[in-house]
């Protein structure tokens, strides 16, 4: 009897100190990516083109032809528009919008004094998508109007897994809007 205690003991505390293991890595690894999360966000990458694809949802050929329309638009009106799409390794979920809004400050998206632009914050792991539009878009297009155009441009597309399909759809959206209510 006495070494069926022991040995139930021994169990016992064998499993404990294997517990306590799995505890202080898992936490150990927690550190480890709020440690990474913290860094990029103090060294955040320098804006490529318009589309910085760093999620990989696009082909080359579509980050050129998205860089290419926005190029085109912002000839014509000064308007900017950048697109990012976010891996879940760089942000929490809850933080996703504050790090887009933190992107588009330190890119300075859209002209100094017309504060004219807007970042598409994309990320396909929490299944987010955020709109940052600048003081000056914002006097343009009202925040209900962005959502109506992330709901039925960016969502559908999306939702079939379809990224580049429901970034088109949603940017030309976008341009259209902002086009139209230009022009009046």
């Amino acid at each position: 009897m006495k070494l069926k205690l022991l040995f139930f003991l021994f169990l016992l505390s064998n499993l404990n100190a294997q517990n306590t293991e799995i505890i202080q890595k898992v936490s150990l690894k927690k550190k480890s990516i709020e440690l990474f999360r913290e860094n990029y966000w103090a060294n955040l990458p320098k804006r490529i083109s318009w589309t910085n694809d760093y999620e990989n949802l696009f082909s080359d050929i579509e980050q050129t032809k998205l860089d290419s329309i926005i190029s085109k638009f912002e000839k014509e009106t000064s308007i900017e528009i950048s697109i990012v799409t976010i891996d879940t390794i760089k942000t929490s979920e809850e933080k996703f919008e504050d790090l887009t809004l933190h992107i588009a400050k330190t890119w300075k998206i859209g002209k100094v004094k017309k504060d004219n632009g807007i970042l598409i914050g994309i990320s396909k792991g929490y299944r987010k998508i955020r709109i940052q539009n600048g003081n000056g878009i914002e006097k343009i297009i009202t925040d209900e109007e962005t959502k109506k155009i992330i709901e039925n441009y960016f969502i559908p597309e999306f939702k079939k897994g379809k990224y580049y399909q429901g970034t088109l759809n949603g940017l030309c959206e976008i341009i259209s809007l902002l086009k139209y209510k230009t022009e009046k």
